[in-house]
C-alpha cells in the first residue's frame, strides 16, 4: 500500500500504509481552542470494524467535549435572578462541593469510574458557574 492516505468509506476513518486513522475537521466555532484546524490520530489498528468501533467512540468523546465548550460560551439565562454571595452564607451546612465528597464516599463503592468522574464534572460546572454554597442556597429561579 501507498504511504498516502486514502478514505475508508467509513465517517472520519482514513487509511495510511494499512493502519486506520481518526480524521475531522474542528468545528469553526471551537477552532480558538485549538493549534490545527483538524482531529488526527492514528487508531493502531488494521482492523476496519475495530477502528470504526474506536472512531465512533472517539467521535462521540469530541462531540461532548465542544457541546461543553459552547455552553461555555453562551449567556447564562436568568443570570439576574442568582442570588448574592453575601446572602448564600449558611456556616452550619455542607456546602456543594462537602456533599459531593460525602455523596461519592457513600455510593462510589458500587459504581464504576464513569459515575465517579461525571459526579466530580457535572458538580464541577454548577459549582463554577454558581459558586459553592450549601444545597439550600440554590433555587430554581421560580417565585413563590
Amino acid at each position: 500500500m501507498s504511504k498516502l492516505m486514502y478514505k475508508s468509506g467509513q465517517p472520519h476513518l482514513s487509511v495510511r500504509s494499512g493502519v486506520f486513522y481518526f480524521v475531522r475537521r474542528i468545528p469553526t466555532d471551537v477552532r480558538q481552542h485549538y493549534r490545527a484546524d483538524r482531529v488526527s490520530l492514528s487508531l493502531r489498528t488494521r482492523s476496519m470494524p475495530i477502528a470504526a468501533r474506536s472512531a465512533a467512540s472517539i467521535n462521540q468523546r469530541l462531540e461532548d467535549y465542544w457541546l461543553g465548550l459552547r455552553l461555555q460560551q453562551i449567556a447564562i439565562p436568568a443570570i439576574n435572578l442568582v442570588r448574592s454571595p453575601e446572602a448564600l452564607d449558611a456556616p452550619d451546612c455542607l456546602t456543594l462541593s462537602e456533599a459531593r465528597g460525602l455523596y461519592l464516599r457513600l455510593k462510589s463503592a458500587v459504581k464504576d469510574r464513569t459515575f465517579v468522574r461525571s459526579a466530580h464534572q457535572n458538580l464541577g460546572y454548577v459549582i463554577q458557574v454558581l459558586g459553592d454554597h450549601p444545597p439550600s442556597a440554590y433555587s430554581t429561579g421560580r417565585c413563590s
